[in-house]
């Protein structure tokens, strides 16, 4: 009986050594060996080439791997044919035939070990954290001469082979954390799975390939930039250790580095070292290795060493040669890299339809961004409300540092058609591309959409209740002034604003009333239509119809803010009467009545102050007007104070 001895050899043992994970380097493409988990950082398509000879007492050549890699979102796929991993043995079985002439002729068995092709999986659950599996496929041939007897008429021995295959699956599971740029570590089994295909003779097991079970560690350290320090241990007893150093040439990274390797079942201790230079870009990669062992590899073994040894790697055993190694690597990205990435998005302000020029003039949100790239981008920022934009807009570009962040602006352009009376929540999508034009990034956000009533509060911003009701202001102010053209035909053209004025006042306050507050809303305000038809308004609503009643016949006006004091704030209007300081006699002889302001030429003209809540006359509401504001705005010096201020609607 044949006892084996239970030693195992390098299981880990890749042609390339074993490489940190943390810069993603592509001699890890084809390795299920140094790789198990087959992780990888490749984006898309990937193909890879190793060939290399070995330095036995007859050198050969052969062609190692061929490896086909592809990233489909979190998923990667590989798969490889090794025709160059197998290892022949031929022995003499200690049998022999008696030949004729008195000589004899040894008999001979011989065991062919090859490893066909593997395939692997891995998903990436985060930025952190990868796990895969892989599975590889062995063919065992055992060819093993014998005598038989043939009977004819003499007895003879005729010389045979028998011929028996044991083929095997192998499959493994690894597992890679990430939790920092410097620092990974890994878990992976050692044969946890093995299939046989086909029923072992028996007499076959002492020559199969041993399946040791068993776990390896792996741990990738970069204490400092361009310097990775990589070990990996294995449960039986077995360990790689090594480093490598990069840097930065022709626009790629180069490599050197060298690992050492040890296990059971060969000596010395240091069983030998795999030095590797590499040489990677975006878009191919190609390395030199060399496996160097540290005994005398050219020396004949016994069949008996052979047994009780037995072989459990078919690549790195007390057999090999040393070998040298070339592996090139082409990386095909039909899919565009990310330039870009969102850091995060903030919205500076909620959407009221209505202010929509502010939202093309300043921001509504503010992203801030990194560029992952070694070279200076320009970023084309982009949004997209749901229920505001059919389409994307686009905002001001931004140039981005190598590896830098910036603050990017959003703006977006709200249609004139939008009509929505109720406010409620949205989400509003943003995009980052880059002057390539791809999509790198987005990023959604909760957004308040408000209703077409709704105000944020602020005066200046009641022009733009003003203006969107411009048609029917000017169909209503036309109507009425129509009724007095023969009158204001015959007067003079210095003071046909003031009557006009006058005359558009007195028409409309007639069916209305003031009312303090009429929806029970906070911050809303009726366009000049519904004004007139509700019957009814507060100072910021009556102010935005009188207001856009004058702007469409062409006078001028301007909203005064009396600013909030204790928590009430107050809005009425100025009116551009176009008269001279000299002609301010045509209307009234009480300075305290009108204020003097230059217009955009700079020359001084009269405007009157009008209280539009007063809903009694013209004369009252301008007295009243009046009185407000020297009050307010001069004699307690609410304009220098900014207590008051005088916002122009065009």
């Amino acid at each position: 009986m044949i006892e084996t001895i239970n030693i195992s050899a390098q299981s880990s043992f890749g042609l390339s050594g074993y490489w940190s994970p943390l810069e993603g380097n592509s001699t890890l493409m084809n390795s299920y060996e140094a790789n198990p988990e087959n992780y990888s950082s490749l984006k898309d398509w990937g193909l890879s080439f190793s060939y290399g000879g070995e330095f036995s007492s007859t050198p050969t050549s052969s062609l190692y791997i061929i490896s086909l890699s592809k990233q489909i979102g979190r998923h990667f796929f590989s798969v490889r044919y090794t025709p160059g991993y197998q290892k022949d043995f031929i022995f003499n079985n200690g049998q022999s035939i008696l030949i004729r002439d008195s000589t004899s002729q040894a008999l001979d068995s011989k065991f062919s070990y090859k490893e066909l092709f593997g395939f692997g999986y891995s998903y990436k659950f985060s930025e952190k954290v990868s796990a895969g599996f892989s599975l590889r496929y062995f063919r065992q041939e055992f060819d093993q001469e014998s005598v038989e007897p043939v009977f004819s008429d003499t007895l003879y021995l005729n010389r045979v082979s028998k011929i028996d295959n044991v083929n095997f699956w192998r499959g493994d599971f690894g597992l890679i954390y990430i939790p920092s740029k410097n620092f990974s570590l890994s878990l992976s089994t050692i044969n946890l799975l093995n299939f046989n295909e086909s029923a072992v003779d028996s007499t076959l097991s002492p020559y199969e390939i041993k399946k040791y079970k068993g776990v390896a560690f792996g741990l990738s350290v970069s204490p400092v930039e361009n310097l990775d320090y990589n070990l990996v241990y294995e449960t039986t007893n077995a360990l790689q250790t090594g480093f490598d150093i990069s840097f930065d040439l022709f626009g790629g990274k180069a490599r050197v580095g060298v690992t050492a390797f040890h296990d059971n079942y060969q000596n010395p201790f240091i069983a030998g070292i795999i030095p590797i230079l590499s040489f990677n870009t975006d878009f191919f990669g190609i390395s030199l290795s060399g496996i160097q062992y540290f005994s005398n590899r050219n020396i004949q073994h016994t069949f008996d060493e052979f047994i009780n040894n037995g072989l459990d790697n078919i690549i790195n055993n007390r057999y090999s040669y040393d070998k040298a190694i070339l592996t090139v690597t082409f990386a095909l990205n039909t899919i565009a890299e990310k330039e870009v990435q969102f850091l995060d998005a903030n919205i500076v302000r909620d959407i009221y339809p209505t202010l929509s020029d502010n939202y093309i003039n300043s921001p509504f949100a503010t992203a801030k961004v990194i560029n992952l790239t070694n070279s200076t981008i320009t970023v084309k920022p982009s949004s997209k409300i749901e229920g505001i934009n059919e389409d994307r807009i686009e905002s001001p570009v931004v140039k981005v540092g190598p590896k830098d962040t910036a603050d990017v602006s959003f703006y977006t352009i709200i249609p004139q058609s939008y009509d929505k009376k109720k406010t409620g929540m949205s989400f509003v999508n943003f995009y980052i591309a880059t002057n390539k034009g791809q999509l790198d990034d987005q990023i959604q956000k909760p957004i308040v959409i408000n209703g077409i009533n709704s105000w944020d509060g602020k005066v200046i911003n009641l022009r733009y209740f003003i203006k969107r009701d411009y048609q029917f202001s000017m169909d209503y102010s036309k109507q009425i002034l129509s009724r007095y053209k023969s009158e204001l035909d015959t007067m003079a053209y210095s003071i046909s604003i003031f009557y006009k004025a006058k005359i558009l006042f007195n028409k409309f306050v007639k069916d209305l009333v003031y009312t303090a507050n009429p929806t029970a809303a906070q911050d809303y305000v009726q366009f000049p239509s519904e004004t007139l038809k509700l019957k009814g308004g507060n100072c910021d609503d009556l102010s935005v119809l009188y207001s856009s009643l004058l702007e469409s016949v062409g006078i001028q006006t301007a909203l005064v803010d009396y600013k909030p004091q204790n928590g009430i704030g107050h809005v009425n209007l100025l009116i551009d009467t176009q008269l001279s300081p000299e002609q301010a006699r045509l209307i009234t002889d009480n300075d305290n009545k009108y204020f003097i302001r230059k217009n955009e030429l700079g020359v001084d003209e009269v405007w009157i102050p009008v209280e539009t809540t007063s809903l009694t006359d013209f004369d009252k509401a301008w007295q009243l007007g009046a009185e407000k504001f020297n009050q307010d705005a001069l004699d307690n010096l609410g304009l220098a104070k900014g207590n008051v201020e005088i916002v122009d609607v065009y």
